[in-house]
């Protein structure tokens, strides 16, 4: 066996234990989720525009699935991939959060206590995820710094999605400070933590486990 071969071993390993790490996060992050939406689901959750619903979940998935699989090195898209996919996650924020383009539907129905109480959904239930994230190791598996910045809008945002199933209210006098402004103030703690681990990391295992040329562009193990 040639030293290519044995590196692209030790690579496949590594990827094998990266996603079995990943699946258990992942499983805990969507039972953590699912328990948050259930204590509180919004009344009128499946009355929403069917197009809401989708960019609801679109957005859940980006965040809480691809998002953290990029940072934690699972997944390697191009460059362009990239910015298409933080472009259909900004353009899923403002559908399914404000429900903007689409036509409003059914009545009013009572918010959440209040801009504390969707600021407190959204600080607390995205509080956990960053803390999973950090105890899981997640900011820590590659050595670029620009992966802690996927995992942090990963959980902050999905946060963000957990609060619009269970707050009602659309307009962007409620939902800017109380549901989007939260989730930005929630990503400033995760980068900032995330950062601190990520540093950290670095500073005790010099040596990381980056993939070799060109599986930056997807074509990696």
């Amino acid at each position: 066996m040639d030293a290519r071969e044995v590196i692209e071993a030790d690579l496949r390993r590594m990827q094998r234990i990266k996603r079995r790490h990943f699946s258990i996060a992942l499983v805990a992050a969507v039972a953590l989720s699912a328990a948050v939406v259930l204590l509180h689901a919004r009344p009128d959750l499946l009355d929403q525009p069917p197009a809401q619903l989708v960019a609801q979940g679109v957005l859940f998935v980006l965040c809480l699935v691809v998002f953290p699989a990029i940072g934690v090195g699972i997944l390697f898209p191009s460059t362009p991939v990239r910015i298409g996919l933080v472009l259909v996650a900004i353009a899923a924020v403002l559908v399914g959060t404000t429900g903007w383009p689409l036509p409003a539907h059914g009545g009013y129905h009572p918010g959440l206590a209040g801009l504390e109480g969707c600021v407190l959904v959204v600080l607390g239930a995205g509080g956990a995820l960053v803390a999973l994230g950090l105890f899981s190791g997640a900011f820590l598996q590659r050595r670029r710094r620009s992966s802690v910045f996927w995992v942090a809008a990963g959980l902050a945002f999905a946060a963000l999605d957990l609060v619009t199933w269970m707050c009602p209210e659309q307009g962007l006098t409620h939902v800017l400070p109380a549901h989007i402004g939260a989730a930005v103030a929630l990503l400033v703690i995760a980068l900032v933590a995330g950062a601190i681990a990520h540093r950290q990391a670095l500073r005790e295992e010099p040596e990381g486990d980056e993939p070799p040329p060109g599986d930056g562009q997807g074509r990696g193990p």
